[in-house]
């Protein structure tokens, strides 16, 4: 039960070189030319920008480069469909939006390809028993567990010095798959809330395409936006929900950030699905 308008981020392709880009990302090539792996040292100011981005200079040597460290991970989040089941146009987009393919620390409290936060891990394992199951030594307490959740981020940030491409890609291929797994954990959140806010088993209330643009919204905004945007809807439709009908009954500056949130990673930017 997909909305037509949904299908190009809902479909699966067939390999992982139907996630292929060629997008100028230039936060990730301000990061590889200040990682040393371009060198960008016959540019102005070293192809650098104040902010760290790459100058158009610097976005010309290292653009290479950019194009291929932003298809690493193309097998890895195609592999996670299959093994997690997070759709894998959504998860690549999340990783472009969050990070621009670059596993490092944002601000002290933001890690990895996903910038999870403490909180945001530790919601994650409280709802995804899976989660628990790869990443906890002791899963009775892992879900409240501050240093804990610390630990498990500090394991997503997989840029190296001495690798190729600044990253260590085969720490690179399994925090894919923790990403996935977070975000499974705050769509099984998103189920419940939509249960919550309306009496209705989720499947019946929304659509697939919605319970995943639900758990975007509360993995940016958190679970109380959902609940409200959801019970709010209900109360004027008494029966399924689609995107449009929850979207205008989301309100308040945290809420519609997290509703532009989704609405931006699921907006049309793969050519899916194929021309017949």
């Amino acid at each position: 039960n997909i909305p037509i308008a949904d299908l190009h981020w809902v479909y699966v392709p067939e390999s992982p070189d139907e996630l292929y880009t060629e997008e100028e990302y230039f936060f990730l090539a301000g990061q590889l030319i200040a990682n040393d792996v371009v060198d960008a040292s016959d540019c102005p100011s070293g192809g650098l920008m104040l902010n760290g981005y790459a100058n158009a200079c610097g976005m010309t040597r290292a653009k290479e480069t950019v194009i291929t460290v932003q298809n690493l991970l193309n097998e890895p989040i195609l592999n996670a469909y299959d093994e997690v089941g997070v759709p894998p146009v959504l998860l690549k987009q999340l990783i472009r939006y969050e990070s621009q393919f670059w596993p490092a620390i944002d601000d002290g409290t933001h890690y990895g390809f996903g910038h999870l936060t403490n909180i945001g891990m530790r919601n994650a394992l409280q709802w995804n028993p899976d989660l628990r199951a790869k990443v906890c030594a002791n899963e009775a307490t892992c879900a409240t567990n501050i240093p804990v959740a610390d630990q498990i981020l500090a394991s997503l940030v997989n840029t190296c010095e001495d690798c190729e491409y600044g990253i260590d890609l085969d720490e690179a291929d399994r925090s894919v798959d923790i990403l996935a797994e977070s975000l499974l954990g705050f769509c099984f959140q998103s189920e419940q809330l939509v249960f919550n806010g309306t009496g209705w088993y989720s499947n019946l209330a929304v659509d697939y395409a919605t319970i995943w643009k639900l758990t975007l919204m509360n993995y940016n905004s958190g679970s109380q936006c959902v609940f409200n945007a959801v019970s709010s809807t209900f109360d004027i439709t008494q029966g399924p929900m689609n995107w449009s009908q929850i979207s205008a009954n989301v309100s308040g500056e945290q809420c519609i950030r997290g509703l532009n949130y989704a609405n931006d990673i699921t907006a049309k930017y793969f050519d899916f699905p194929p021309s017949e």
